[in-house]
C-alpha cells in the first residue's frame, strides 16, 4: 500500500480462551512451548525484537488510501528533511494480519492510512525529527498506540507494528487478571524481548528474568503482571517468562517511560502516550528491546 504524502462469565472459561486465543501472542510466544507465538502494554530498523504472531515477513506495496495533512515543524532532522514509515497490524492471535484497519498520527491529525490485505501500512514524507505516536482503529478492536517515536534523521523508520487483540480477547484478559477496565485510564502492555527476535519471526521471543518498571511509577495494583509462559497474564510472577509479556492496568492519562532490568542486558526504554480508553502497546519490534 502506497501511503499518502506526509500523512470484553466465569474465570474458567475466560482462562479456556484465552488459552486458545492467546497461544501465538499475549506477551508473544509461539509454537512448542505451551502455546507461545510482537501488545501489550517494541526495535527493528536497526535491531529486532518482540512479540511473534508469525508471518508478515517483510512489507509490500499497495494501493494509496488514506487523507493528506499538514507536515508540521521539521524538527532537528534538519531543514525540510522527511521520512518514510511503514509497519504491519498483527492479530493477537497466530499468523494473522489485520486489514482495513484505519492508521493515524496523533501529532498530525488529518493524516491518515488504511491496512491493506496484507495488514500493511505506510507514510510518507513525514518530517525526521518529529515525535509521532502511530495509532490502529477499527471496529470490534480496542483503539491501539505505539510508542512514542522520534522520527529518525536518516533512513526509513520501518516495522511499526500492532499487535491487536479484538473485544473479545481483550475482555477475557481483565477477567483474567480480575481488572474492570475504567475508560477514564489507559491499559499499557509491552513485552521484553530478546535480541535477534521480533513479532515477524513466528518463534517465543521473551527474555526471561526481567523486572519491568514505569516512570512515573504507580500503586502496586496497577502493575507490573507479567505473562506465564503459557502466555496467561499471572499476578503472583515476579519477573518475566520465556513469553515476555507484561501489563499495566487502570493506568492513569499521562507520559510514561517503561524500563526493563536484568544482570547482564541492557534493555532499550520505551516513551509512551497513556490517554483514556486506549491500549497501549510499544510491540515488537519497538517495545522494551534487548540491546545486541
Amino acid at each position: 500500500m502506497r501511503a499518502v504524502p506526509l500523512t470484553a462469565r466465569l474465570r474458567r472459561l475466560a482462562l479456556v480462551f484465552a488459552g486458545s486465543v492467546l497461544l501465538a501472542c499475549g506477551g508473544g510466544e509461539t509454537g512448542s512451548e505451551a502455546g507461545e507465538a510482537s501488545g501489550s502494554s517494541g526495535s527493528d530498523a536497526g535491531s529486532t525484537g518482540g512479540e511473534g504472531t508469525g508471518s508478515a515477513g517483510s512489507t509490500g506495496s499497495t494501493g494509496s488510501t488514506g487523507s493528506t495533512g499538514s507536515t508540521g515543524s521539521t524538527g532537528s532532522g534538519g531543514a525540510g528533511a522527511e521520512v518514510d514509515v511503514s509497519g504491519d497490524a498483527f492479530a493477537f492471535g497466530p499468523a494473522k494480519m489485520v486489514a482495513g484497519a484505519t492508521v493515524t498520527i496523533l501529532e498530525f491529525p488529518g493524516v491518515s492510512t488504511v491496512t491493506d490485505d496484507a495488514g500493511h501500512f505506510a507514510f510518507e514524507g513525514l518530517p525526521a525529527g518529529a515525535a509521532a505516536t502511530f495509532v490502529f482503529s477499527r471496529s470490534g478492536y480496542p483503539t491501539i498506540y505505539t510508542r512514542t517515536f522520534a522520527l529518525p534523521a536518516e533512513g526509513p523508520l520501518e516495522r511499526v507494528t500492532f499487535q491487536a487483540p479484538d473485544d473479545a480477547t481483550f475482555a477475557a484478559l481483565a477477567s483474567i487478571v480480575d481488572v474492570v477496565p475504567d475508560p477514564a485510564t489507559c491499559q499499557i502492555a509491552s513485552t521484553v524481548t530478546r535480541v535477534g527476535v521480533s513479532l515477524y519471526d513466528g518463534v517465543a521471543h521473551g527474555e526471561a528474568g526481567a523486572t519491568v518498571t514505569i516512570t512515573p511509577s504507580l500503586p502496586a495494583e496497577h502493575g507490573p503482571v507479567y505473562f506465564n509462559a503459557n502466555v496467561i497474564p499471572q499476578k503472583d510472577l515476579v519477573e518475566t517468562s520465556a513469553d515476555g509479556g507484561v501489563l499495566y492496568t487502570n493506568v492513569p492519562p499521562g507520559t510514561y517511560v517503561l524500563r526493563a532490568s536484568k544482570a547482564g542486558v541492557d534493555f532499550d526504554e520505551v516513551t509512551l502516550r497513556c490517554d483514556p480508553d486506549v491500549l497501549v502497546n510499544p510491540s515488537p519490534p519497538w517495545g522494551i528491546q534487548a540491546r545486541p
